[in-house]
């Protein structure tokens, strides 16, 4: 794989992500506001394993940022 399309394939990858959590909330929030059910543990549990979706999307982003750094100062081309 050539230098540049591993970047667009990294690049990619956190804009992918950056979507799913949005498309997450979004759909967690209607759920919680249409179903019958105890709001309070299910949207504490709900708000709990989203703030642990996103922090682990976010140490993910950085990962990934980091790698890019890395092969952006490499000067081969084939990875």
């Amino acid at each position: 794989m050539q230098k540049t399309q591993l970047l667009d394939e990294l690049k990619e990858a956190i804009r992918t992500e950056e979507s799913a959590s949005a498309i997450y909330l979004t759909h967690i929030h209607a759920i919680t506001e249409r179903v019958g059910i105890k709001k309070e543990q299910t949207i504490e549990k709900i708000q709990s394993e989203l703030n642990n979706l996103i922090k682990e999307n976010n140490r993910h982003r950085r990962l990934l940022e980091e790698l890019i750094d890395i092969i952006e100062k490499e000067d081969r081309d084939d990875w």
